[in-house]
């Protein structure tokens, strides 16, 4: 089932006092976790509730006018149809301001609307209560722990692709508070993930776990010695597809040695012989 939400001026959305209003009219059902949230925005488009503390949905700063022009709506109504191509879904509900409602019609499929007027008034949040448990209780109940592990799942999915993802996460568990959770094999530390940044973290024990994949990595000189940053002199190679901020395996001889954030991408790590490559977070 999907909720349809409006985005907020406080970012992580989570953190905002209407968010916290739809997040505590959900959490009252008996099934809350059978939902899926995504929210829609300008200019982003849509953020699954799951992707909110990455950048650019975790910090961007465009006032809400309420006033959308076509170029916008055309984007929103391709983005949102795209995106219900790829994710099916039984029910749609849809708690949205009346001006975003009118325009996305065309693209949903008998949707229910709960909000009334404005998405926080107490009729809205009443009716919103209302419909999400006249609908819930029609579906298997879904196991908070296994819904969590699927959202650090989506997240790293985003971040390294499924395939890694999918590896990072087999016969884990996901312990913590959101949006302080972490990544865990029996009681061994594989990442985390923190309101902060908003992607995993790996710890030497992940990095170790997904280093057969080939990607990710930056090889450094046999005889660079590691103490704190990796600066583009010691940079020996590197994947290409790696971007800034992107979580990076260093390996010193073809074996792993750290793990890190790459303050370059993996071609200027190569080319430039300046400027500091890679932060350093774990070292063997």
């Amino acid at each position: 089932m999907l909720l349809l939400l409006p985005c907020s001026a406080k970012k992580p959305y989570s953190f905002s006092k209407s968010h916290k209003f739809f997040r505590e009219k959900l959490l009252s059902t008996i099934n809350p976790f059978v939902v899926h949230e995504l929210i829609v925005t300008w200019p982003i488009g849509i953020v699954p509730r799951e992707l909110e503390l990455i950048y650019p949905a975790s910090s961007y700063d465009i006032p809400v006018t309420g006033v959308w022009d076509e170029i916008e709506k055309k984007m929103l109504t391709q983005l949102l149809s795209e995106y219900l191509r790829l994710n099916e879904y039984e029910k749609i509900i849809v708690h949205l301001p009346t001006e975003i409602t009118d325009f996305i019609m065309p693209v949903l499929e008998s949707p229910i609307i709960s909000c009334t007027d404005s998405p926080t008034s107490k009729k809205s949040l009443d009716n919103l209560c209302d419909v999400l448990n006249k609908n819930v209780k029609n579906y298997e109940k879904t196991n908070p722990q296994l819904r969590s592990k699927e959202n650090i799942e989506a997240i790293a999915s985003y971040q390294f692709g499924k395939k890694i993802a999918k590896e990072l996460l087999k016969n884990s568990n996901i312990v913590g508070k959101y949006p302080y959770q972490k990544i865990m094999l029996d009681k061994t530390q594989l990442g985390m993930i923190t309101k902060e940044r908003g992607l995993i973290s790996l710890t030497i024990n992940g990095a170790e776990k997904i280093n057969n994949f080939g990607e990710y990595w930056v090889e450094i000189y046999s005889d660079f010695i590691l103490k704190g940053s990796v600066f583009a002199p010691g940079v020996k190679d590197a994947d290409e597809q790696i971007r800034i901020g992107d979580e990076v395996i260093v390996t010193r001889n073809k074996k792993l040695c750290a793990v890190g954030v790459a303050q370059m991408n993996g071609e200027e790590m190569i080319q430039t012989r300046q400027g500091e490559a890679i932060k350093i977070r774990h070292i063997i």
